[in-house]
């Protein structure tokens, strides 16, 4: 799992950045957004589970009309999620994180409307002649590629959500060992991400949530101290 954490920390760092949002509103506590981000994947992840068993278990016609229920679902939820981080801000060195996780949601939305057009397109009971159903489907692949791209931005991001907890004050070695909330906080963190996640959390091949929550976890189970720890 370090090496994980390693790994993704040091891909964070060629990332380009984002324009801030230009407003006046106070910072938002570095836990509260946080919180925020684990409720999030947490929405996130329940909503793939439920639409893997639903599309598991209808086919044909079914199977589009599920596709087009929970690739709404999912859009109703990131929309929601975009409502809530533009309430929010980060101050430097954080400032641009919020605005890239609205743009990469907001990138997702756009993808699963097309994926929500091209199912509806092949719900109808008698094809269209102005309709090209083979371009349609030879079209889901290329979105689906654009939605995995997507994933993997976000997944170069979690870092920085992790970072949000690192004290920027230095101990007497000159490292930044603290984290800003308590063992308590971190603790329910940590139940956060366990209670959802569970065994998830260590299989080798990760969904985008889950590598997410199990970089998060991984960062939160690391070696720094929490704010009521002992200074040296």
């Amino acid at each position: 799992m370090k090496s994980l954490v390693c790994i993704v920390f040091t891909c964070a760092l060629v990332l380009g950045t984002l324009p801030s949002l230009a407003d006046d509103k106070p910072e938002t506590s570095h836990l509260v957004f946080v919180k925020e981000y684990i409720r999030e994947l947490t929405a996130i992840e329940n909503l793939r589970s439920s639409s893997e068993k639903q599309l598991d278990q209808s086919e044909d016609r079914e199977s589009f009309s599920n596709a087009v229920y929970t690739f709404t679902t999912v859009q109703l939820e990131l929309r929601s999620q975009i409502a809530v981080l533009k309430a929010m801000r980060l101050s430097a060195p954080y400032d641009d994180l919020i605005p890239r996780l609205i743009s990469i949601y907001e990138e997702k939305i756009t993808l699963y409307q097309r994926l929500i057009d091209i199912s509806s397109e092949a719900l109808v009971d008698v094809p269209k002649p102005n309709v090209d159903y083979d371009k349609l489907a030879a079209e889901v692949p290329r979105l689906r590629a654009q939605m995995d791209n997507a994933d993997h931005t976000l997944f170069y991001a979690i870092p920085l959500a992790f970072a949000t907890l690192i004290d920027p004050m230095r101990d007497s070695y000159d490292h930044r060992s603290h984290l800003i909330i308590t063992n308590a906080e971190r603790d329910e963190l940590i139940a956060s991400l366990t209670g959802i996640f569970g065994a998830k959390l260590d299989q080798k091949a990760q969904n985008y949530t889950g590598g997410a929550a199990a970089v998060l976890l991984g960062g939160l189970r690391s070696g720094h101290k929490s704010a009521d720890d002992p200074w040296e």
